[in-house]
């Protein structure tokens, strides 16, 4: 039954992955910024690392929406990083070890960890080919855009350094629902029980989470519409 259950995944995930537009896999597009959709939240903080935002601080969400963004930066010297840094996790409680989803930085690009439930001590790790992240000496400052639905990620990441090309970006397929585990509706319907952890609680070097948290809200099907319009040109 196990075996079989996980077989019906890998196939849902493939699926995502037929039916999304093909020039997603395309070269990447440093040049473009994916759109944010309405502002839900916002807050200026000076070190978001270790912040817990529960999801019914966030502003009511529109009707039909099935996505939301988070934004927040990091800052630290990317070549002193010796163990995978933890950048979000997606929480069932306060607590950071009932987490379900969680996004790590690792070795220039990102890595997904998915626990087979909250609190277990069973997961599997998504580790992106691609690179997110350019890898130098000294403090860095990046942004970072994670946009989440159900069955769908999209990531984009910025060096706040430079002005033009530099973005990079990485579509996962899939989201925070597990089989049985509607999680996406929880947090669309700001569930009390629904939280986001930021930061690493033990970061192999200096790392803070400076200027800003936000969240907006969009539709799938229109950054769907978007990658393949404007992202997809060209490349």
């Amino acid at each position: 039954m196990k075996e079989l259950r996980h077989k019906m995944r890998i196939w849902r995930i493939l699926l995502v992955f037929l039916l999304l537009p093909s020039g997603v896999y395309a070269q990447d597009k440093h040049s473009y910024a994916t759109p944010l959709g309405k502002s839900i939240f916002h807050r200026e903080v000076r070190d978001a690392n270790r912040t817990v935002l529960k999801m019914s601080e966030v502003s009511p969400i529109s009707a039909g929406i099935d996505g939301l963004v988070l934004v927040f930066n990091m800052r630290q010297d990317l070549s002193k990083v010796t163990r995978p840094l933890k950048l979000v996790s997606f929480n069932s409680t306060s607590e950071e070890a009932n987490s379900h989803l969680e996004i790590y930085y690792h070795q220039g690009t990102i890595t997904i960890r998915r626990k087979t439930a909250p609190n277990s001590a069973y997961y599997y790790d998504y580790n992106l080919y691609d690179p997110m992240f350019t890898v130098d000496g000294g403090d860095v400052q990046w942004e970072v855009h994670l946009y989440f639905t159900a069955y769908f990620l999209w990531i984009e990441t910025k060096d706040t350094r430079k002005t033009t090309n530099n973005r990079w970006h990485a579509p996962i397929f899939f989201g925070i629902n597990l089989p049985q585990m509607n999680y996406m509706g929880n947090y669309l319907g700001r569930s009390s029980s629904s939280y986001i952890i930021l930061g690493d609680p033990n970061p192999s070097t200096t790392f803070t989470m400076p200027g800003e948290i936000s969240m907006y809200e969009f539709k799938y099907t229109e950054l769907k519409d978007a990658l393949q319009t404007h992202f997809c040109e060209d490349n």
